[in-house]
């Protein structure tokens, strides 16, 4: 199959959590800064992020749905010519865009690409389509990680993927062999809470996930106790 290099880029804690209080420490804050750094440096053509992180980023604003419309079947690319793009996975089609272009502070703006199932609402497909937000559509009702990247190299031309998170997209696309790397930022600081996400979460409602393991490829301390560990996925499934 023709798909994306895909690396899982992350910071997290001492315990495994990629958010809460430690978040704030000023560990985190210098580490974070690096985090950024390398982030640039991969010059990846896309960033991916789970709903959950796409809410926090744009305040939890909700979509305003049309009562009644009509889309077209199928997939619907805004543009397939932009310098980096911005992939949500959104299956509910809960994120309320603006436009098509994602903009935050330090970062390079960046078309959106939503990624749907066949069951997201008509009116929120059409919701996007009035804002030129792209989005393809990848599984029935449950997530196809492996024809979502398909798609996006076939109709964007996008070569290399970071995956930021959450969790549970790390790890949905980890166990559909669909990662080739692991980038973790590892800080030096724990905040002992619970029920917060980690690197990887399998969602509940799904079957027990099989183990993958990695090989060590890269290790570089950054500050008094940070680390960056790169890892290649020892069982993924190739290209």
């Amino acid at each position: 199959m023709k798909r994306p290099y895909v690396i899982c880029h992350i910071l997290s804690s001492l315990d495994g959590k990629i958010n809460g209080p430690f978040m704030g420490t000023e560990s985190v804050s210098m580490l974070g800064a690096e985090y950024g750094k390398f982030r640039t440096k991969m010059a990846a053509d896309a960033w991916m992020y789970g709903t959950t992180t796409t809410k926090e980023f744009i305040n939890f604003r909700k979509p305003v749905l049309a009562e009644e419309c009509e889309v077209p079947q199928g997939d619907f690319i805004a543009d397939n010519q932009a310098e980096l793009y911005y992939i949500s996975l959104d299956v509910d089609g809960e994120i309320g865009w603006e436009s098509g272009i994602f903009s935050n502070k330090g970062r390079t703006p960046a078309h959106v690409i939503e990624v749907l199932t066949e069951s997201t609402p008509t009116a929120y497909k059409d919701y996007l389509r009035k804002r030129g937000v792209s989005y393809i559509i990848a599984g029935e009702k449950n997530l196809d990680c492996k024809l979502a990247m398909e798609k996006l190299y076939e109709y964007f031309q996008i070569e290399k993927v970071l995956i930021c998170g959450g969790g549970v997209i790390n790890w949905s696309f980890l166990q559909a062999g669909m990662i080739d790397e692991l980038n973790l930022f590892l800080a030096p600081v724990s905040d002992g809470s619970s029920g917060k996400a980690s690197v990887f979460t399998q969602i509940p409602s799904l079957s027990e996930g099989k183990p993958v393991e990695f090989l060590l490829k890269d290790m570089e301390k950054i500050g008094d106790g940070g680390l960056r560990l790169n890892y290649l996925v020892k069982n993924v499934e190739q290209k």
